[in-house]
């Protein structure tokens, strides 16, 4: 399993152009409202590659969620997400049990207060700095982290393509 996703404390709306200014730097290229069930087969094109870096979209209780369906969001560096966060709350959250990696980023305020990269492969990138609510010390935290998080799972969502 790869599950992996940033949220953060805007409405939709707003995220998504705040994304499209801020990571992005472009428009995205399609836009198609579905359920989850159907999030990889309106993703993938003919030929069956991924039509571009893909985002599962949907909005809960003031935190827009963004599933990275592609993998194109791991490993961003804190300040990446810290300039498209501004001063509204983030969390970025992911790991991978094949690749034994996981990622946790969170910013409150304006300010990073946990980073924590490990990759098993490149221990040298790994990164484990601040401190949260959460206890995040490894990859499994992260997958604990993320199957208790009552934001992350809609049955209904929006495709983002770029």
């Amino acid at each position: 399993m790869n599950p992996s996703y940033f949220r953060i404390k805007l409405p939709e709306e707003d995220a998504v152009k705040r994304l499209c200014k801020e990571m992005e730097g472009k428009p995205f290229i399609e836009k198609v409202e579905t359920t989850s069930d159907k999030i990889v087969q309106v993703s993938l094109n003919d030929q069956g590659n991924w039509k571009g870096s893909v985002l599962y979209a949907y909005e809960k209780n003031g935190w827009t969620i963004f599933e990275d369906i592609s993998g194109s969001y791991f490993s961003i560096p804190a300040n990446t997400w810290l300039e498209f966060a501004h001063s509204e709350d983030l969390i970025v959250a992911g790991y991978n049990d094949a690749d034994i990696s996981g990622e946790f980023i969170e910013i409150k305020n304006g300010k990073i207060i946990k980073e924590y990269l490990e990759i098993m492969d490149y221990p040298e990138e790994n990164i484990n700095n601040g401190s949260s609510e959460y206890d995040i010390n490894n990859w499994t935290d992260i997958a604990d982290y993320i199957d208790s998080d009552d934001l992350a799972f809609s049955e209904t969502g929006t495709i983002y393509i770029f």
